[in-house]
Formats: structure tokens, C-alpha cells, sequence
């Protein structure tokens, strides 16, 4: 009954669409649905929508009433991203490079496509449902072989970091739609997804996003305002450690290592990042670069020689776009911060729709952020799209006008 009764209300707002939102809204669903197996679906579901959605601005002006929140600093950042690929050295190359940009639209996308609070609710609910599939799947392959830093689990992606960003992602709004909706009996199935998603997780052994997680969780915590999401994940947590295997016990422990083998060459790789960076202080050496520029800068104690990206947000930003474009690209996420942070005057009174994106934006905003310290995920197209998505969520859902 409960299916039959879903169809039957998604058939009902397709219908009550005009044919551009129609095709832009089920292309959001394509989207979300195919994130964790295939980023080429995944991107042309995206894309197509986002061309729907432009074109339905363009023919059908009543359709929506478009919101471009943080539109300033993202111009900004993909002015200064062009202006530094022109400038370039095999700039073509560079410029091709900067296509990457056209990902910033997936988050305007999503903040305008999303009718209401039914809509953004089954959006959430389709993500968990894919992500879990994914997860299940993954946990299923591992069972080949013991988990070993050789065989980290993957998923349907080509790495396991990817997998790692994309999983702290989906499972902090898994978790904030927990926090908010965890005693409702329609939800019970989240916990086993969230479950799914922790597991495959932490089977990718990636630190980043374990790092990345653990900022979300207390994001969510601090503006939940309940230390008693602490508490859990802290319980969790003990209870992984009690079950882990040898391998992923080491893992953890390397994050306080300092003699870590790979902790030593991150910091020689961004030591030589920075150099980069001050040599070409404006507009950097580049979109895609840091590959050609790296070996010239390459510490001689270091064992990695070549590298395409720096493993930091920031570092490979301010070397292959200059610190002006850096500036911008804070601008963005300080800007998306504060005007998230302004929604959480009087939220415990606000619906709790309103309050699960709320909370779902900011910690995985948060997670993203500080998993970029540690990772280049901005360059990473997987985990950078679904978390446009995420932190589309709390501007989603305001009624619009006509179509």
C-alpha cells in the first residue's frame, strides 16, 4: 500500500509539472539514485538536468523562483579559475581542465528543482537507499579476501578514497535524518542503511574521511545541540574497535603516529606544494598542472617523485589557481557556513524537514571541509557532486511559483 501510495503522489507532481521540470526533476532522481555506481550515468543524469532547469528559467520564467545563494564567490572562483587556465602554460589543456566548474551548477540545481518537503524528503531517502545498496555490495566483495591496505574496499568506484568521501557524505545526512527522525517507524530502515554505510566506510581504510566524519558527527552534535550524538558515536565506535580486524586497528592507530611512513610524505608533499604555490602567487601554475610542476619541487627525501594532486584542498588550490582564487573558494564555504548558521536561530521549533537539511547541510559541509585538509576531494568529481547536493539540502523545499 505504502509503494502503491508513492507512485502514485511522484506520478501525480510529474504530471503537475510543465515538460522542462518534469524532465529536470526525474533527471535529479537519476542523478541521486546513480551516484555510487556509475559517475558517467551519474553525470549525465546531472548535467541534463541542469540543462533543464537552465532552459526552463530561460522559456518557462514562472516555473521557479530561482535562488543562487553564495552566486558571488563562486563567479568569482570561476572567473579566477579561467583567467589562470588562459594564462597557463599549454593553457588548451588548462582550460579543458577547468570544466570541472560546471559541477558548481548541480548545487543550484538541486537548491531549485526541490518543490517542497515530500519531494526533498524522497530525494534524501532515494541517496541512503543507493548508498547502502553500494555499501551492501562492497562489504559482499570484501568477503574474497582479508581487509589489508592491498585490498581496501573500492566499491563501484576506482579508488577507495573515493568510496571514503562519498560514504561520509551520504552517511552524515544518513545520520542527521537519524538525529531527526529517528523515532518515526517509517524511518527504521535508515539504521540498517546507516549501518551499511559505517561499515563500507571504514573498510576503505581512507582517514580523510574518517577525520571527515568524526567533524560532521560533532557538527551535528554542536548544532543539534544534543551531546547525546556524542555519546552514541562514541559507543559505536567502541563497539568497531572491539570487531575490527588487525588491519583496520592499525590504521586508526597510524593517525597519531608521527613517524607514519605516509604522514611523512604528505607533509614533504605539501612543503613542495607550497613552493609551487609562491612561485605562481596570482593566478597559479594551473588547472591540472601540479602533475608537470611537481617533479621540479619535489623534496629528494621524498619517495613519491610525481604526484597529480596535493592531498589538501587549500595547498592545491592556492599552486594551481594562485591565492586569490583560494580566497574565493573560502568566501564560498565561509559564506555557505554563515548563512546555514543564520537557520539555526529557533530551529528547534522549525518543522523537521526543515530541521533534518538544516542539520544534514552543515555537518556535511563540515565533514567535506575538514576530509579536504587531508585529501584534494574538491578534485574529485564523485564526492564533490553529492556534496553539492548536501549542501543544496537547506535551501531546498521553499514553495515555488507556477509550472
Amino acid at each position: 500500500m505504502a509503494g502503491r501510495r508513492f507512485w502514485e503522489e511522484l506520478r501525480g507532481r510529474l504530471e503537475a509539472r510543465t515538460p522542462l521540470s518534469r524532465a529536470a526533476f526525474i533527471c535529479m532522481i537519476g542523478f541521486v539514485l546513480f551516484s555510487p555506481f556509475s559517475i558517467s550515468v551519474a553525470q549525465l543524469f546531472g548535467y541534463a538536468g541542469a540543462v533543464a532547469w537552465l532552459a526552463s528559467v530561460n522559456f518557462e520564467p514562472n516555473i521557479f523562483r530561482n535562488r543562487f545563494p553564495l552566486f558571488w564567490p563562486w563567479l568569482v572562483f570561476a572567473f579566477l579559475t579561467l583567467a589562470s587556465a588562459a594564462t597557463a602554460e599549454g593553457h588548451w589543456k588548462s582550460l579543458w581542465d577547468a570544466r570541472k566548474l560546471f559541477q558548481i551548477f548541480l548545487f543550484y540545481f538541486a537548491v531549485n528543482v526541490v518543490r517542497d518537503e515530500w519531494e526533498a524528503d524522497r530525494l534524501a531517502r532515494a541517496l541512503f537507499l543507493s548508498a547502502a545498496a553500494a555499501s551492501a555490495w562492497t562489504l559482499a566483495a570484501s568477503l574474497a579476501g582479508p581487509l589489508s591496505l592491498a585490498r581496501r574496499m573500492s566499491g563501484f568506484f576506482s579508488i577507495y578514497m573515493t568510496l571514503g568521501g562519498y560514504l561520509m557524505v551520504a552517511g552524515t545526512a544518513a545520520l542527521a535524518y537519524l538525529f531527526v527522525f529517528g523515532r518515526d517507524r517509517r524511518a527504521w530502515w535508515v539504521y540498517p542503511a546507516a549501518a551499511l554505510m559505517g561499515a563500507a566506510l571504514l573498510g576503505t581504510l581512507s582517514r580523510n574521511a574518517w577525520i571527515g566524519l568524526a567533524v560532521a558527527v560533532a557538527a551535528l552534535a554542536l548544532a543539534g545541540r544534543s551531546w547525546k550524538v556524542l555519546a552514541a558515536a562514541a559507543a559505536v565506535a567502541a563497539l568497531a574497535w572491539v570487531v575490527a580486524p588487525d588491519s583496520l586497528r592499525s590504521r586508526v592507530l597510524s593517525l597519531a603516529d608521527a613517524k607514519d611512513p605516509t604522514r611523512v610524505e604528505r607533509l614533504l608533499m605539501w612543503e613542495s606544494g607550497l613552493r609551487i604555490a609562491l612561485d605562481h602567487p596570482l593566478l597559479g601554475a594551473g588547472p591540472g598542472r601540479i602533475k608537470r610542476e611537481y617533479p621540479a619541487y619535489a623534496n629528494p627525501k621524498a619517495q613519491k617523485q610525481r604526484t597529480g594532486h596535493l592531498h589538501n584542498n587549500l595547498l592545491h588550490l592556492a599552486a594551481e589557481r594562485g591565492f586569490p582564487a583560494l580566497a574565493a573558494w573560502l568566501w564560498a564555504f565561509g559564506g555557505y557556513f554563515w548563512l546555514v548558521g543564520r537557520c539555526l536561530r529557533g530551529l528547534e521549533e522549525a518543522p523537521p524537514g526543515r530541521r533534518f537539511r538544516t542539520l544534514a547541510g552543515l555537518a556535511a559541509a563540515a565533514g567535506f571541509f575538514a576530509a579536504g585538509l587531508f585529501e584534494y576531494n574538491f578534485g574529485d568529481s564523485e564526492v564533490l557532486m553529492i556534496a553539492f547536493f548536501a549542501m543544496a539540502l537547506p535551501f531546498m523545499a521553499e514553495e515555488k511559483k507556477g509550472g
